[in-house]
């Protein structure tokens, strides 16, 4: 229990890692991919090293309802929703963070997801949200401290005792402090 600290200690103090310290702000917005819908996302952060950063966001997915015909005369549906998670993630980035470069991603979610509710939907509902998600994007500095993104992630979890999948595209800015 005590090695923890301790390791955090050295990894603050070290004077060769504690040169490569920051924090982060970011803020992101982009499609979904497979379901037409939007995701958004703030959130902050911290690098113990240039290549490591510990990550918190928070994010709003939103994803249209869609009736299809089964050709059988009957239809087929899908309800929608307003997922709103809170995360934490572990970015890799092999590159220096000066250069234009590739980083990826995972880490987990939890929040709440409030299917829409429409002439076909009446009920309104909120369910619990688990999920873990991965991904990759790019960085692309635009200033010392000022950088542009773009990622693509995969969440993959359940909802209501159902899996849920979403997929979003974002991109965005973040700021190095």
């Amino acid at each position: 229990m005590r090695v923890i600290p301790g390791l955090l200690f050295f990894l603050l103090m070290s004077p060769s890692i504690a040169s490569a310290q920051s924090f982060l702000l970011q803020g992101s917005a982009g499609p979904t991919v497979v379901d037409t819908g939007y995701s958004l996302a703030g959130g902050f952060g911290f690098s113990p090293t240039s290549h490591l950063t510990v990550q918190f966001d928070v994010e709003r997915t939103f994803l249209s309802s869609r009736l299809r015909s089964d050709g059988r005369g009957g239809f087929t549906g899908f309800r929608g929703g307003t997922l709103t998670l809170g995360s934490a993630q572990l970015m890799v980035t092999p590159l220096r963070r000066d250069r234009v470069g590739p980083y990826g991603f995972a880490g987990f979610a939890a929040g709440v997801s409030r299917p829409n509710v429409n002439e076909s939907f009446p009920d309104p509902v909120t369910n619990d949200v688990r999920a873990v998600f991965f991904g990759g994007g790019i960085h692309v500095p635009v200033k010392e401290r000022v950088s542009i993104f773009a990622d693509g992630r995969m969440m993959v979890g359940s909802e209501a005792g159902e899996l849920l999948a979403v997929a979003p595209i974002r991109a965005g800015i973040a700021w190095r402090f």
